[in-house]
């Protein structure tokens, strides 16, 4: 059995950030980029996958709420959304309730290029961990998916609150 880090004096919020800053190292590095973002024609930076991913799983959603979930100003988000309707993989359409308003979403086009996405990057993980037993990758995968809940939930939280404005 292994010692917790508590047992051997280890900062836990210590590792964790050199662990998530090397990982964003990792993911940031161009050759790495290129296997997760470009395979089979997908280019999609992770800005890209981050709104593909929150319209294939929304309804149409105006511009200036997905600007804030990002937390950019609605200039940023009117060039990203131009860039992907350019590319196919989203549409804009006038908000119904309010013809100022534009509604955003994903395009038959920009599911099946999540889907790839998704597909790619779940192979690279796959490999990174294949050497690892079923219980290590198992354990892994779990507790990495509880820390993405915990900062799933305050961004959530957030989020929620901003929408009651």
């Amino acid at each position: 059995m292994e010692n917790t880090p508590q047992e051997t004096g280890v900062d836990v919020g210590e590792s964790i950030e050199a662990t998530l800053s090397l990982i964003a190292r990792w993911s940031s590095r161009a050759d790495n980029r290129r296997t997760l973002h470009d395979a089979e024609g997908a280019a999609l930076s992770s800005t890209d996958s981050w709104l593909l991913e929150r319209l294939v799983a929304s309804k149409p959603i105006r511009m200036s709420r997905l600007a804030e979930w990002l937390s950019v100003d609605k200039s940023t988000m009117t060039t990203e959304i131009r860039r992907l309707e350019a590319a196919g993989l989203v549409a804009r359409a006038p908000d119904p309730a309010d013809r100022r308003a534009v509604l955003v979403s994903a395009t038959e086009a920009g599911a099946i290029a999540i889907d790839r996405h998704r597909r790619i990057a779940q192979d690279v993980y796959n490999t990174l961990v294949g050497k690892w037993n079923e219980h290590d990758r198992a354990e892994f995968s779990r507790l990495l998916g509880r820390f993405a809940d915990e900062l799933s939930w305050v961004t959530d939280a957030v989020w929620r609150h901003n929408e009651t404005r």
